[in-house]
């Protein structure tokens, strides 16, 4: 098979940048082709979860991150000014104890160049329009200004964007997306060691956030997991004229850069990863967790399989085994804990439902630590439906 590289990855968010570094450090031939020129901005809340932090660390990566990241060792959770308290992240096991935030203009642009650093060749402005398959097994990509660039394999990490997996008939039908919105704002006031999440005045399931930044700068926004015909930037801007606690805390601020919506894909199945010569990884497989809405830990994790299933099977061109490795990690890693997570949406983040767990959350520690381990996936989600919860839950 005669071919310009081993690997194509076309996407260089964090799972296109993640599978880049892993394959290139294998030893493999990796193009990471995006349309943009980077640094470019990405909308997105900014945090990095517990799980992100960890594999970054085993990347190598995670000292670049935290010399430009803020760190936040705690959640502040608010139904009302009344029901308002922290939450600890030391109780994680086997997860770092700490979130990270930091914009995915620098997240995105860090993780792309330690791939090229790590050999994968960065091909920017190259808006992938059509893939197809060689007659020797191999791939060859169309960009939009006429190039062409032949391939053994290609890696699929478009996001939300479903063009190219409608196109190969890996995606039958647009999925239901999830909306979230957010903006920036410097001289915000209160800010500390805690990302603040917020319930009062969000329409169920979902949430409002306060994402410090830096010294008085916050990512802001909200975001609804379920298909809702109610625009986030539109609920933002009420939320920010209106909520109670962002007038306060905002009350000097100055608002940086517009308000931008974003959708969100949860519809996970390892049957939409991809053939013998496509794996899709990260939001372009539905990796996105339905009760908190993050999607770069799935990101990153759904790369590292995808790079290892590849440099198990790789034999100059794709076989179905790769496929099929790939397949079986994705279905072992996630989809339990997805199928229970989306479970426990539907059961718990409902009007009237939600608000008594936040209260009772309060004053009950084993219910705070299930529903955070519930949001980071460090402990078996089944947790939530357990007798000891369901007590705390519904007791005296």
């Amino acid at each position: 098979m005669s071919a310009d590289y081993d690997i194509a990855v076309v996407g260089a968010g964090p799972a296109g940048s993640a599978a880049a570094y892993f394959l290139a450090r294998g030893g493999l031939r990796v193009a990471l082709l995006d349309k943009f020129e980077f640094p470019r901005d990405k909308t997105c809340g900014d945090g990095l979860t517990p799980r992100a932090i960890k594999l970054l660390d085993e990347m190598g990566v995670l000292p670049q991150v935290e010399a430009r990241a803020r760190r936040c060792v705690a959640i502040t959770v608010r139904q009302s000014d009344e029901v308002t308290y922290r939450v600890e992240l030391s109780n994680l096991k086997d997860l770092p104890g700490q979130i990270l935030v930091l914009p995915r203009l620098e997240l995105d642009d860090l993780l792309r160049e330690y791939a090229v650093a790590a050999g994968a060749e960065f091909i920017a402005q190259s808006k992938v329009e059509t893939l197809e398959r060689r007659p020797d097994g191999g791939a060859e990509l169309q960009i939009e200004d006429g190039r062409r660039l032949r391939c053994g394999m290609v890696i699929l990490a478009t996001g939300s964007n479903a063009t190219l997996l409608r196109g190969q008939g890996l995606l039958k039908k647009l999925p239901p997306v999830n909306l979230a919105a957010r903006t920036y704002f410097e001289n915000v006031e209160g800010l500390d060691d805690t990302t603040v999440l917020f319930f009062d005045g969000i329409e169920l399931p979902g949430y409002g956030w306060v994402f410090p930044t830096g010294e008085g700068t916050a990512n802001v926004g909200c975001g609804v997991f379920f298909d809702s015909p109610t625009p986030q930037p539109s609920q933002l801007r009420r939320l920010i004229a209106e909520h109670p606690y962002l007038k306060r805390v905002l009350r000097n601020a100055r608002q940086v850069g517009p308000i931008k919506g974003y959708p969100l894909r949860t519809d996970f199945a390892p049957s939409k990863s991809g053939n013998e010569w496509i794996l899709v990884v990260g939001e372009a497989v539905g990796l996105v967790n339905p009760i908190s809405g993050e999607g770069i830990d799935y990101a990153l994790e759904s790369a590292q399989l995808a790079a290892q299933a590849i440099l198990k099977e790789w034999q100059d061109g794709p076989t179905r085994a790769i496929q099929g490795r790939y397949r079986a990690g994705l279905a072992k890693k996630f989809q339990y804990q997805l199928a229970v997570n989306q479970l426990a949406q539907r059961a718990y983040m409902r009007k009237g439902v939600f608000e008594h767990l936040l209260t009772r959350g309060q004053h009950k520690p084993h219910l705070r630590q299930a529903l955070l381990d519930e949001c980071f996936g460090s402990a078996d989600p089944l947790t939530l439906f357990m007798p000891q919860t369901l007590w705390e839950m519904f007791g005296p």
